[in-house]
């Protein structure tokens, strides 16, 4: 099975690329440098000569707020690009992997969502993401989606760093504790997804079970109770304050209560994520040494 991932020099590209199950060997992982997802020429080419049975698409305009003020731009690369390759993959006869987010959902429905409830994104970025996954659906065949929330790890930009940087410079520091969701490490987001190409490697092609998933790590909680216990982890203890997203002057929309319920995902595949308190003690104890 030859692997082709696209956006290795993100979060979740490196989560990827850093994962015990990662196949070396007949795999091929490009960055942004490498490769721009958003040149469609050059993506068709790398397509056609690579002939890849599998396509993980990691490469994504993540930016939420700025997403606003950048609406073509997050268009461009999460919908546009992806709407191209998942022609491309189409064609190819290829498994096309995509990720998405919690944000397709506006978070009114108080409780967690599963992949049947109606989508209704709030923002630009959710919005971007819904639309691919529309697209996608609508080319392929062969497609796994997986939503996933709150992506956190020790690479790329994410609160969990965040968090430990104003930390360590003593800012006091103010996070919201009217949105809820479910923080996911992207570690246990690329190991969950390379054991399911490894039961796709095994399967009949025309029975797997493609769609839509969601893939998250539970409990679901609150921007500050996730501060609160990446502080307790690391054992640093800054000044934090609670505060409502109200309070955020021109800040974007995002849904109140975005968890996202992934049985589907476990049932289907037999795979279960670990809870994310699990994965910050991993984290925690790899940043004591020094790793």
């Amino acid at each position: 099975m030859k692997l082709l991932l696209l956006g290795a020099g993100g979060q979740l590209g490196q989560a990827f690329c850093q994962s015990p199950f990662w196949p070396g060997n007949n795999s091929l992982a490009l960055n942004h440098a490498q490769l721009d997802i958003t040149d469609s020429k050059a993506l068709q080419q790398l397509i056609t000569a690579y002939q890849p049975d599998v396509v993980i698409n990691c490469a994504a305009y993540t930016k939420v707020a700025l997403a606003q003020q950048q609406a073509e731009l997050c268009l461009q690369i999460n919908t546009n690009a992806v709407v191209h390759l998942a022609q491309l993959c189409a064609k190819a006869q290829c498994l096309l992997v995509q990720f998405s987010t919690d944000y397709v959902f506006n978070g009114e429905k108080g409780s967690a969502y599963i992949e049947t409830d109606s989508t209704a994104p709030l923002n630009v970025y959710g919005q971007s993401k819904l639309l691919a996954e529309q697209a996608i659906q609508q080319h392929c065949q062969r497609y796994l989606i997986f939503r996933t929330s709150w992506l956190f790890s020790q690479y790329g930009h994410n609160f969990y760093r965040t968090m430990l940087t104003l930390a360590e410079k003593g800012t006091a520091i103010s996070v919201v504790d009217d949105e809820t969701g479910c923080p996911t490490y992207a570690g246990d987001v690329a190991d969950a997804v390379l054991k399911v190409l490894a039961q796709y490697n095994q399967s009949d092609k025309a029975q797997f079970s493609y769609g839509i998933y969601h893939l998250a790590s539970t409990p679901a909680v609150s921007w500050y109770q996730f501060a609160s216990a990446i502080f307790a982890a690391h054992q640093l203890t800054p000044v934090l304050t609670a505060v409502s997203s109200k309070h955020w002057a021109g800040g974007v929309k995002r849904p109140a209560y975005s968890a996202l319920n992934s049985r589907a995902f476990s049932t289907t595949f037999g795979i279960s994520l670990p809870s994310w308190q699990q994965a910050l003690t991993r984290l925690s104890r790899h940043r004591d040494k020094g790793d």
